[in-house]
């Protein structure tokens, strides 16, 4: 009886020995998004909270950056249903200073937003288990350069201004 006690003892000191060794050994967690709040999370825009139940795909992502200019694809994939999805950006995205345009629902919810010099499209799809959400952020129309001050395709092939072919 006395073995068997001692034989127990000793497994147990073995099996929490490797338990604390094995802890420092243990995948580190990624490091969390660089602007973070209560619920919310902030990858590569600053106005556009997402929901930390959301992880980022690195993959799927891009930003593209110019002195003025900040665009760029954000995919987010987590275990989120839809309907608390939309609400969420409805209510979020307004307090970050954007305006609602309008939405698009059937299987998948399509959210799209504006601020003064930029526009913001939300996909959120429904998939088996996680709900995959794309966050396009990019320059609004009237921050595009007009046809006016583009030279059109015409006059560089050697049409005149009324239409006119020059021979």
């Amino acid at each position: 009886m006395k073995k068997g006690f001692v034989l127990f003892v000793m497994m147990l000191f073995i099996v929490s020995g490797c338990a604390y060794f094995n802890k420092g050994t243990a995948k580190e967690e990624p490091a969390p998004p660089k602007f973070e709040q209560l619920n919310q999370a902030y990858y590569g825009f600053p106005d556009v909270p997402v929901p930390k139940e959301l992880r980022l795909i690195n993959e799927k992502s891009f930003i593209y950056e110019t002195t003025n200019l900040r665009a760029g694809v954000l995919v987010l994939r987590g275990n989120v249903d839809l309907q608390s999805l939309e609400n969420y950006f409805k209510i979020n995205m307004i307090k970050n200073g954007w305006k609602f345009v309008n939405s698009f629902k059937f299987k998948d919810v399509a959210l799209n937003f504006t601020k003064e010099d930029k526009t913001c499209n939300i996909k959120m799809t429904k998939e088996s288990f996680d709900a995959e959400v794309e966050i396009w952020v990019g320059p609004s129309t009237s921050t595009v350069p007009s046809a006016s001050t583009v030279p059109s395709a015409s006059t560089e092939k050697g049409t005149s201004q009324k239409g006119n072919v020059f021979r």
